[in-house]
């Protein structure tokens, strides 16, 4: 229990351990909730996440873990998805230094692009990934990352842009935001001093994401 103490200490600043809840809304209508629990782990952070939808008249739902060392880069990545009148669908992601590999319904091998010197998951459906970001380029100092789209076995090159998108009327006055445009404008809301996400906006798809 000493080292597991003595490794959580060693951590990189991330958001507190416990449950966090948000709801997806698309064009003002609700389309999902999801809750993340954050825990500390051998390895560093572990990150369980439950979440549901309907979209579309389909019914879904997905549980993924991610897991982190303490420098909050990502060891593991697993995710289950279930769609209503559809299969089932799952995504293993393994780190390994400058590659990572996809297996499950895809098998994919996605290296390190450009300077990038860290991975981050940005997966469609899941929002742990989404959750740690705030902590991790904090803690890797606002530099580009790799992140890996597992749904679409896709990767990018983010980098956050230095102009600022105009804050939300409901988003709190002390929210900072790492703003992106590799593919699709992104803006993260969060609070500075706990970094925990309190709003993501993607604002081509109608699509808001809020902590409850």
């Amino acid at each position: 229990m000493f080292s597991a103490l003595l490794l959580a200490a060693t951590v990189a600043s991330a958001p507190a351990a416990g449950t966090y809840s948000y709801v997806s809304t698309m064009n003002g209508s609700e389309i999902g909730h999801t809750k993340i629990t954050l825990a500390s782990s051998a390895q560093g952070l572990t990150l369980t996440e439950s979440g549901a939808g309907n979209m579309n008249g389909q019914s879904g739902s997905v549980n993924d873990t991610l897991t982190l060392d303490a420098r909050l880069q990502p060891l593991t990545y697993t995710a289950d998805a279930s769609v209503a009148d559809s299969r089932n669908m799952r995504s293993t992601i393994t780190f390994d230094g400058a590659t990572a590999k996809q297996t499950g319904d895809v098998s994919q091998t996605y290296p390190l692009i450009g300077s990038a010197k860290h991975f981050v998951l940005l997966d469609v459906g899941p929002f742990s990934g989404f959750f740690m970001m705030p902590a991790q380029l904090h803690a890797w100092n606002d530099q580009p990352v790799t992140a890996i789209v597992p749904n679409f076995a896709h990767s990018m090159v983010l980098a956050p842009e230095k102009s600022r998108p105009e804050r939300p009327s409901d988003v709190p006055a002390g929210d900072a935001v790492y703003a992106f445009n590799s593919m699709v404008a992104i803006a993260i809301w969060y609070n500075p001093h706990t970094l925990i996400v309190d709003q993501v906006d993607v604002p081509a798809q109608g699509l808001i994401v809020k902590r409850l």
